[in-house]
């Protein structure tokens, strides 16, 4: 059984303001499990930022339960409260690094300064953090530009010395809060490989907030989709991606995108009155599966004439996950057979009609 390094249960955060309550948080649950990436996106107020910061204490909640790597960091349960003593707080958030979307590098600092800032608390003497520094530079490609100022660097070169440093006191969790918002797309790939490549060499477990479904697609393991300060949706990320169950998570994977495309594409063609003997599906296929020829196999062995609408393939976790949005076209009887048949080969099937796709 995977061991769980985050435990949020139940977290809630309130703020007050003037006369008005806001509910930044609402009775959220999170488990994350040592050694994941775990990818938690929405837009922008969706309560992300708010809830991330509890792992640390650096927001403290209303109610609920905090337990990180073992530690009761906070609890709050029918008006009892619990809290982890300041000095030991200290010393596990030692253990957790962070980076940001503007980098929050020291300007009249160098490079190398920068990365040792994080050790001037350690019981390190001043050429061991010297040498630190600069490992931890190379360990993110960045040890040429040791003795450079941040005002030299491009926007991926200074992210990966807030990164460097982040990592300087050996940190259990990294967490990236819209760590790549800033950066262009050549940028953003190159900064969540590289979070990628800590995560297998080092071990740590990596909580990305994002509202980019891009960067959670391209690393992340799990992924929890956050709306007005509630977790509407959580899963694997293959799962997320070919089985979302809530509209705003299917708007940001892109099925909502592609169920607008197929309906474009049918009203543009003056097909959107199906016949009786018709209608939309979206298959969506995992694994070798893709590679199967099941526009031809209905045909040949169901008597089901399908029509392309709109297709896609992807990779995820290294996996070809394809998508199709096809009018089918048959008996009722055949229909039913040839979807049965699509379902025994693991493809998930939904309807589309009127421009949403409709489970099952």
């Amino acid at each position: 059984m995977a061991e769980k390094i985050i435990e949020l249960d139940n977290i809630s955060v309130t703020f007050k303001q003037k006369d008005k309550t806001i509910e930044a948080v609402k009775n959220v649950s999170l488990n994350i499990n040592k050694g994941d990436i775990y990818g938690i996106v929405g837009y922008s107020g969706a309560g992300k930022s708010t809830l991330v910061r509890v792992i640390n204490l650096l927001q403290q909640p209303s109610s609920g339960r905090a337990k990180i790597n073992g530690d009761l960091f906070y609890e709050k349960i029918d008006g009892n409260e619990k809290v982890i003593p300041l000095k030991k707080l200290r010393e596990k958030r030692r253990k957790i690094g962070m980076i940001f979307q503007h980098f929050n590098l020291l300007n009249e600092q160098t490079v190398v300064q920068n990365v040792a800032f994080a050790l001037k608390h350690s019981s390190l003497k001043e050429k061991e953090i010297k040498a630190k520094a600069l490992d931890l530079l190379k360990l993110v490609g960045l040890e040429e530009r040791a003795d450079a100022y941040p005002s030299q660097l491009s926007g991926g070169q200074q992210q990966r010395v807030a990164i460097a440093r982040a990592l300087a006191n050996d940190p259990e969790i990294l967490i990236s809060d819209e760590g790549t918002s800033a950066l262009d797309p050549k940028n953003t790939v190159q900064i969540l490989d590289l979070l990628k490549r800590l995560n297998k060499e080092l071990g740590l477990t990596v909580v990305l907030i994002t509202h980019e479904m891009e960067a959670v697609k391209r690393i992340a393991d799990r992924v929890a989709v956050m709306e007005n300060g509630e977790v509407i949706e959580t899963g694997g990320l293959l799962d997320i991606f070919t089985n979302a169950k809530h509209h705003l998570t299917r708007e940001f994977v892109g099925t909502e995108s592609g169920s607008a495309k197929a309906l474009a594409t049918l009203q543009a063609a003056n097909l959107v009155e199906l016949d009786d003997d018709q209608e939309c599906i979206q298959l969506t296929y995992i694994g070798a599966a893709v590679s199967e020829s099941l526009i031809v196999k209905l045909y040949k062995d169901f008597d089901i004439v399908a029509n392309i609408i709109y297709g896609n393939i992807e990779i995820l976790q290294g996996t070809p996950v394809g998508a199709l949005f096809v009018i089918i076209k048959g008996s009722a009887e055949n229909r039913e057979r040839a979807t049965a048949f699509l379902k025994k080969q693991d493809i998930i099937i939904n309807k589309v009609e009127e421009g949403e796709l409709v489970n099952g």
